[in-house]
């Protein structure tokens, strides 16, 4: 099976946010990005039935380049994809998501989108189906392993996002980059790094051992920053949606 990388991640609660962000030496930075999640909401169930089938699909308003869209399989498995897109290498992304000891096996599928068409799509000006490529929705349809009806689908409001390639306090062979995201009272931070799989181990260690070294500690429970975002963006779309009706 064929693994283009491992991407190691190192996610802190809430309450230490601020904290890792001033420890890390993080500069101000400004033109944020946007970052859109889609998803089958329905009015009085907080469920999220995409995300329960292990599909993602984020879009992102990248002031700093160009915008973008994202259908991922995340876990993944070998035998959701056919030997068309596992040879497919220009387009189809398969790594393994290390969080802590949660170890899965993702599929993504990214193409850039001109600038207009993600707020065209948000503000109702354009149909939700112009956010994919014909390449991502014949994926879809062809490994999400269940039929989905994509014009149901809702585009929930933005998580605010502000990235920082590099870190000036962190070791430069450690490659670290670090996402802090906001929406809402959500406000946390995402420290990543990429390796090749012989190597991420050893990667890992010496990143969790940087993180310790100022202090911090993240937390063991390592739960994807995107099931905490849908499930709050979920639930405020319904509350909203009930308090109207």
């Amino acid at each position: 099976m064929r693994l283009d990388d491992v991407e190691i991640k190192i996610s802190f609660s809430q309450h230490e946010t601020s904290t890792a962000v001033s420890a890390l030496q993080l500069p101000p930075r400004t033109n944020p990005w946007k970052i859109y999640f889609c998803e089958d909401v329905n009015v009085g169930s907080l469920q999220t039935p995409l995300l329960d089938l292990h599909v993602v699909l984020r879009a992102r308003v990248r002031p700093d380049d160009d915008d973008d869209f994202t259908v991922k399989l995340r876990p993944c498995r070998c035998s959701q994809l056919p030997d068309r897109w596992i040879e497919d290498t220009t387009r189809l992304k398969v790594e393994a998501d290390w969080a802590g000891n949660r170890h899965l096996l993702a599929a993504s599928y990214t193409r850039d989108r001109p600038d207009d068409v993600i707020p065209a799509v948000v503000d109702g000006q354009r149909p939700f189906t112009d956010l994919f490529t014909e390449g991502q929705r014949d994926f879809l349809a062809g490994c999400a392993g269940a039929f989905l009806n994509l014009d149901a689908l809702s585009v929930l409001p933005p998580v605010t996002a502000t990235r920082w390639k590099e870190l000036a306090a962190a070791p430069p062979e450690l490659g670290l980059r670090a996402e802090r995201w906001t929406v809402g009272d959500l406000d946390f931070l995402e420290l990543s790094t990429t390796a090749r799989v012989e190597e991420a181990l050893a990667k890992q260690a010496a990143a969790v051992r940087f993180v310790e070294s100022l202090g911090l500690v993240a937390p063991a429970d390592q739960e994807t920053k995107t099931r905490r975002v849908l499930d709050h963006l979920v639930r405020a779309r319904v509350q909203a949606a009930s308090g109207s009706s």
